[in-house]
This record gives C-alpha cells, sequence and structure tokens, in this order.
C-alpha cells in the first residue's frame, strides 16, 4: 500500500504542513458564516506559504523566473465557521509529477475539519509563459515539508 493509499483526509494527522490565519469580520457572509471566498484565501495563503518555504525564499519573488498557478481546484464546504476565530490548514502532496503536482488540504476550526480541498498546481515558466519542470530543490523541499507523513 502506498503512503497516499493510508490517507485520510479528515485525519489532521494525515497534513505534514500547518499554517494558521484568523478570521476577520470581513471574511463573513449576509448568513453569518465565514463565506466560500473566504475559504479560498485560506488555502491559498497555506499554498503560497508551502511554495516559500520549500523554495526557501520569499514566494512571488520571482525565483528562477518561475511560479506556481493552479490548474484546477476542488473544494468540499463540510461545516460552518464564525467570527471571531483562527482556522489551521494543513496539507499534503497527493502526487508529485515532472511540472505538476496534486495536493491535498484541510481546513480546522475549534478542532473540526471544516472544509477540504484537492489542487492541481503547475510549475509555470513566468518568461515562456508555459509549464516547465519543478527544480529538484523545491521538488525535495515539497516533499520535505509536505509529503507524506514520516518522509524527510
Amino acid at each position: 500500500m502506498s503512503d497516499f493509499e493510508s490517507f485520510d483526509e479528515r485525519d489532521a494527522d494525515s497534513y505534514s504542513y500547518w499554517i494558521e490565519e484568523k478570521i476577520r469580520f470581513a471574511d463573513l457572509d449576509p448568513v453569518g458564516h465565514v463565506n466560500n471566498n473566504a475559504i479560498g484565501v485560506y488555502l491559498e495563503s497555506a499554498r503560497v506559504m508551502l511554495f516559500a518555504d520549500a523554495a526557501g525564499e520569499m514566494y512571488g519573488g520571482n525565483r528562477g523566473g518561475f511560479s506556481w498557478v493552479v490548474a484546477r481546484i476542488e473544494v468540499d464546504y463540510l461545516k460552518e465557521m464564525h467570527y471571531p476565530g483562527q482556522v489551521r490548514v494543513g496539507t499534503r502532496i497527493e502526487k508529485l509529477g515532472n511540472s505538476s503536482l496534486i495536493m491535498r488540504q484541510a481546513i480546522l476550526f475549534n478542532g473540526e475539519v471544516t472544509g477540504l480541498a484537492r489542487v492541481v498546481g503547475v510549475c509555470f515558466d513566468m518568461q515562456a509563459r508555459k509549464s516547465m519542470p519543478i527544480p529538484d530543490d523545491v521538488r525535495a523541499g515539497l516533499m520535505k515539508l509536505a509529503g507524506p507523513t514520516g518522509v524527510g
């Protein structure tokens, strides 16, 4: 059985990379719970920090002439979240290809999984405006930080 086959997306221990985000009053919708756009921002913040940490410098600094783009994202909204509060966002690599990756993410609020995401990201050559192979050092950093539990 591969490491990912034993992965339980609803188990926080299955995620190896975490960030915390503060829920802002502006994140609420008219119903009074955190809206789907804010949840997308929480997920994005975790990806940006992961890519920055894996590259060893600030993401968005056009390191080596590349960046990351989202090719696909699926989000499951499981439970409401309310202001005030904090959320934790966990990330784990499901698959690491030549120029793309699939990652899984979970949002925890008050210790409960409130959202799940599956994201396809592509390493993007900023000059050529097309996909490019993931640099070896970044690949190693991604696996160290967000690979299957126990890797790295």
